[in-house]
């Protein structure tokens, strides 16, 4: 049986999570200001929610993994889970609602919250939480496949249901901005996968490779966006990249198991303190930067200052959000904790003794 992955820290995780932020903002603030570039930019935006959706099943699955599938394990990751998005997510919907910002009417409200319906950026937490309920059984299932029978079993495996899913759900005809995670879910796959093998990778000399990685990385998806891809190759304008997270998202996959552990200069460029704090603060940030970028674009069209200034100000709130909202939801979910309680009494105890 193959050890499960250490507590060992990942330096460069918050940078690639505050990676996917920065493109978030700035593809999205491009778009709302200055609206003639957005064919040349369509899809782009995407980059960072296929980065997202595979770095959030790839720490979610070495999680997990490391505190197994007893009740009280599966209830602290529901408990976590529900904790982390849901709360945010819910004042932020009526943000938008009050604000009349992608959310126009009690019923489209409703429909949002219930996670129905997917509109503007929103969209994205409806299917990343509804993967939490299915993450449990696909981690069992590649693990029972990885300890009995080994890597290649695990790979195989991994193959076979993304072909059954591309079958069923082929990544050509994804709705735009569908809250279905069965859409998305081979991005999904590819995190997990990379989550149990990335600590073999750790033992493999893949310094070189990471950042050459890393860089290869960026050349194409500089090339893949509409803009570039039209100068290169010439007319028209193809925009048909937001569809293609399938390819994307094992590209992102690749890319964070062989980099978050920070060890090449890519790894230690992304562990840098301005993109893991962007990382830290990420979830708040990503919840209200729509808001602020379609104000700050109505009253400032075509200004560098003001798309400067609705990038800062969206950090801004994101990072009162997360000092306000996130950090108390994580101590609530530390106080129910079923683990954290015994860790408590038994540290109690230690003291007493």
């Amino acid at each position: 049986m193959l050890a499960p992955p250490t507590d060992r820290h990942l330096p460069a995780a918050d940078g690639i999570r505050g990676l996917a932020c920065l493109i978030v903002l700035v593809i999205h603030g491009i778009s709302f200001f200055w609206p003639a570039s957005f064919p040349y930019l369509k899809g782009s935006g995407k980059y960072a929610v296929w980065l997202f959706f595979v770095l959030s099943a790839f720490l979610l699955a070495q999680g997990l993994q490391r505190r197994g599938f007893s009740k009280a394990s599966l209830r602290d990751y529901a408990i976590s889970r529900s904790l982390r998005i849901l709360p945010m997510f819910i004042l932020a919907c009526f943000i938008y609602y009050w604000a009349g910002v992608g959310i126009t009417n009690l019923e489209q409200l409703w429909a949002v919250l219930s996670l129905q319906q997917g509109t503007i950026h929103l969209w994205t937490i409806a299917v990343e939480f509804q993967f939490y309920l299915l993450l449990p059984f696909i981690l069992w299932a590649a693990l029972h496949l990885q300890n009995r029978y080994g890597t290649s079993a695990l790979l195989a495996g991994a193959a076979v249901l993304v072909l059954g899913q591309q079958y069923l759900w082929p990544y050509w005809l994804t709705p735009e901005n569908s809250p279905l995670t069965l859409w998305y879910l081979p991005t999904f796959i590819f995190g997990v996968v990379a989550g149990l093998l990335q600590p073999q990778l750790r033992a493999q000399p893949i310094k070189h490779l990471a950042s050459a990685f890393g860089l290869l990385t960026l050349v194409l998806l500089i090339i893949a966006t509409p803009g570039v891809r039209a100068l290169i190759f010439g007319p028209p304008l193809n925009t048909n990249l937001a569809d293609k997270h399938l390819y994307l998202g094992l590209l992102w996959a690749t890319f964070i198991a062989l980099l978050v552990d920070g060890q090449s200069l890519a790894g230690r460029l992304l562990s840098c303190r301005p993109l893991t704090f962007l990382g830290t603060v990420s979830y708040s940030t990503y919840l209200i930067h729509w808001l602020i970028m379609v104000y700050f674009a109505k009253h400032w069209p075509e200004q560098p200052l003001a798309l400067a200034a609705a990038i800062s100000l969206s950090i801004a709130i994101g990072t009162a959000g997360h000092q306000w909202g996130e950090l108390p939801l994580e101590r609530l979910r530390k106080r129910l904790s079923p683990s954290s309680r015994r860790t408590n009494v038994q540290e109690a105890g230690t003291r007493s003794g």
